[in-house]
């Protein structure tokens, strides 16, 4: 992948209201790409998302990025993570246990009941 080609895909879905990133495949996030992540949210002009994260497919997130996430939290209601592998899991927990912020985030394996969360979420 190179360095002008985006590690990510963000859609928005009107039928559930849900704003979903997904990682592609060996995807490297650091501040800068966390930074342009969270302006294409923001850009979709919905106020706070309900938001899907994908981490099935990324190969790290390095620190910076992961507390950026965390604190970016004026643009989400509520956060679902989305894990698969042992060590996307292991990812998701770090962002689970970095810091505990003011929105609901929660780790799903299943992409079906991580929908099912956000939409559930007030």
């Amino acid at each position: 992948m190179s360095s002008d080609e985006k590690s990510y895909e963000i859609t928005w879905d009107p039928t559930t209201g849900i704003a979903r990133t997904d990682w592609l495949p060996g995807a490297v996030c650091g501040i800068d790409v966390a930074r342009d992540v969270d302006a294409e949210i923001k850009a979709l002009g919905q106020d706070k998302v309900l938001s899907l994260v994908d981490l099935r497919q990324v190969a790290s997130i390095d620190r910076p990025a992961r507390e950026f996430f965390m604190d970016r939290n004026p643009n989400y209601r509520a956060v679902a993570l989305v894990a698969g592998s042992a060590s996307t899991r292991m990812l998701a927990n770090f962002f689970l246990g970095l810091k505990r912020g003011s929105i609901p985030v929660k780790m799903f394996t299943s992409e079906a009941d991580a929908v099912a969360w956000l939409q559930a979420q007030p």
